[in-house]
């Protein structure tokens, strides 16, 4: 790249962007579709620089953080002023809600900086990809299914250190390509007797300290890369891209299941799940047939 950027690598940038915000918070991973989408199109935006990958990668996540804390304003102000008055000796029942949903992000954030280096390996491996995009879209669906058998209907107002514990073990296998976040931690959600909404909406929560965190520890291991002011418009137009759908990616999830909530022998789940297997079929037909 030179000192220019050119309006097709404006238009990668807003793709990538919008692709980041919208799979963060849809259960397809967006891990995978980061790596996928530029694997299938022959893209490098960087042309190999990894640190500027890495800067643009940060620039993606604070978008998609802004965007996403933007919409749960309302959950997030609540939680934490809970966890103050529980500090202050005011404990009450939001209170073990926000501790658990601060629990929740530990063990995801200890696997991810324990096994950093591996995992960007198998970031590498589109079959792996391809794998896991099936098998956790069927488990996702397949969770929804039971739940509803069962009756399940916890509450938001539920949740507590054994639920945190689940949903933070299943949000560190998010950290494999094409496991998804939100779609792994909706899963242990169902299978834990949330209903549709309250699994969305916490999984939601959950996600947001370690956005954060991904963003910050990227920042932090940058190194000398000091983008140009023509790659900066990159950096913006990806981030604000990234903002725009986050916010529209959680406002549709809500939507959608507080709707299907009402309709709950109907699993919204099923077109995420068919969508995954669409895409692993693709990922895994361009791997074998050497197209890609």
């Amino acid at each position: 790249m030179g000192d220019l950027v050119t309006v097709a690598e404006v238009a990668r940038a807003i793709v990538l962007g919008l692709l980041q915000g919208l799979t963060e918070f849809f259960p397809v991973s967006s891990s995978a579709h980061l790596e996928v989408v530029p694997w299938l199109a022959g893209w490098d935006l960087f042309d190999g620089h990894t640190e500027l990958e890495n800067a643009f990668d940060v620039a993606l996540h604070v978008g998609t953080l802004a965007g996403a804390t933007w919409y749960l304003r309302t959950d997030i102000a609540r939680y934490a002023a809970a966890l103050w008055r529980g500090i202050t000796g005011r404990a009450e029942r939001d209170t073990q809600v926000a501790v658990s949903l601060a629990v929740s992000a530990v063990p995801a954030a200890a696997v991810g900086l324990a096994l950093e280096d591996r995992l960007l390996d198998l970031a590498e491996q589109p079959l792996l990809i391809a794998a896991l995009l099936a098998g956790f879209g069927w488990l996702l669906w397949r969770s929804d299914v039971a739940a509803h058998a069962r009756g399940a209907q916890r509450s938001q107002d539920s949740y507590r250190l054994r639920d945190a514990a689940g949903m933070g073990l299943a949000q560190a296998a998010a950290l494999l390509p094409g496991v998804s976040r939100s779609g792994v931690t909706i899963t242990a959600g169902r299978w834990l007797g949330f209903d549709r909404a309250a699994a969305a909406r916490l999984a939601f929560l959950m996600s947001l300290p370690l956005i954060a965190g991904a963003g910050v520890y990227r920042f932090a291991t940058l190194g000398d890369a000091a983008p140009s002011d023509a790659q900066m418009q990159l950096f913006i137009v990806g981030g604000v891209a990234a903002a725009v759908s986050s916010w529209a990616g959680v406002a549709a999830m809500v939507w959608l299941l507080d709707r299907t909530g009402r309709r709950p022998q109907r699993s919204p789940f099923a077109l995420f799940a068919g969508y995954r297997l669409a895409l692993a079929a693709a990922v895994a037909v361009a791997a074998i047939s050497g197209l890609r």
